[in-house]
């Protein structure tokens, strides 16, 4: 019996992190600047939630049951947070499983991409045997209007906002601009927005939803902002119709118990505060970064890439490099991402940590490439 598709053609997409440095530089450990985290999380009352409920064995006691296939709890919480129907919700086990449930349910010929963009959209196409249309990025920009123009009838638009691994934000005139175009031609617009919580000022893009629009799809996730990573859970916004479809295709129980619980409890006022908090550190961080490494690309998110090229190494060259074990600070090396996985095999992206940890990044950096 062969396979629907061609798994041979299929690529493993490479990820940051991969559990190396989990304790991000304390204990003389590798410090990890390849995945996108808040470095100031978990919060610290998602913590003491966790740990009073493993005290009362409340958690304990749900175990023994199947989760809430419909998350129902968690799900009412987002509809209330943007002023929704909870029939314009779905809970999923992380973007990357709603990512799989768009692929089955709405693609059909052909997925529309960034050229340098998160590489399980691709993944997700090929394992439907669809077309790829990568939109050029020049200079590494994402252009709405060149975005717009490729779209075609039936396509699925995937767009990461603000784009991983460039940092990119689109902001409401462009978003308009896209969306303008695909109830036009009636393609689906499926914006991922991961990081967006890191952004200052991020036009509120659900206001874009209406019950009529079948055109656009939100997706978000509570992993990066709020650094639970092992804990499977994110969200997507839609009309009903557009929902339904994932539902239905959704498998049951993916989101767990702790997983439902640990939603709930970020999404309320003390999550909003640490958001906001975390970005005004974040955003102090990046100014200084900006200008010690004299990046010029700016970002809008919590990570940024970096043209290695002029240092006469390639990314994966750097990459080794920074890993070696350093004598600096007791540390045993820098964990960075290596982009030639994103087409770019002459950058590397790394996030922001604590102050402490950015310093000894830009002093190794100017170090070796300069």
């Amino acid at each position: 019996m062969s396979p629907r598709v061609d798994v041979g053609a299929l690529r493993v997409c490479e990820h940051g992190g991969g559990g190396r440095g989990r304790d991000r530089g304390r204990d003389r450990g590798v410090i990890d600047f390849s995945v996108n985290l808040n470095p100031y999380g978990p919060p610290d009352f998602l913590v003491e939630m966790l740990k009073a409920e493993a005290g009362s064995n409340g958690m304990g006691n749900e175990i023994s049951h199947y989760p809430d296939t419909e998350s129902q709890q968690l799900k009412a919480r987002i509809a209330d947070k943007f002023g929704c129907s909870e029939s314009e919700v779905v809970v999923s086990a992380g973007i990357s499983e709603l990512i799989q449930l768009v692929a089955i349910g709405f693609v059909k010929d052909r997925v529309v991409i960034p050229e340098y963009t998160y590489g399980e959209y691709e993944r997700a196409a090929r394992m439907m045997g669809a077309e790829v249309k990568k939109v050029e990025m020049p200079g590494q920009e994402l252009k709405p209007e060149l975005i717009s123009a490729a779209m075609q009838p039936g396509d699925v638009v995937f767009l990461c906002n603000p784009n991983n691994p460039t940092g990119q934000y689109i902001p409401e005139e462009g978003l308009e601009l896209l969306m303008e175009r695909a109830e036009r031609v009636d393609a689906l617009l499926v914006l991922d927005e991961a990081y967006v919580d890191f952004v200052d000022g991020a036009f509120p893009s659900h206001s874009l939803l209406s019950s009529s629009t079948t055109n656009l799809l939100i997706l978000r996730s509570l992993t990066k902002i709020f650094t639970i990573p092992g804990v499977r859970v994110g969200y997507a916004l839609g009309s009903e119709a557009v929902i339904e479809v994932l539902r239905k295709l959704k498998v049951p129980w993916s989101v767990s118990v702790f997983a439902q619980r640990i939603g709930e409890s970020v999404l309320s006022r003390a999550g909003e505060e640490f958001i906001a908090e975390t970005r005004a550190k974040i955003l102090r961080s990046k100014t200084r970064l900006e200008r010690e490494l004299a990046i010029p690309i700016h970002s809008d998110a919590n990570f940024y890439i970096l043209d290695v090229g002029r240092s006469g190494m390639s990314a994966s060259e750097v990459r080794a490099e920074l890993l070696m074990p350093m004598k600096m600070k007791n540390h045993s090396g820098l964990a960075v991402r290596d982009c030639s996985s994103f087409g770019l095999p002459a950058h590397i992206r790394f996030s922001v940590q604590r102050e402490e940890e950015n310093e000894i990044l830009v002093e190794v950096l100017n170090s070796l490439l300069l």
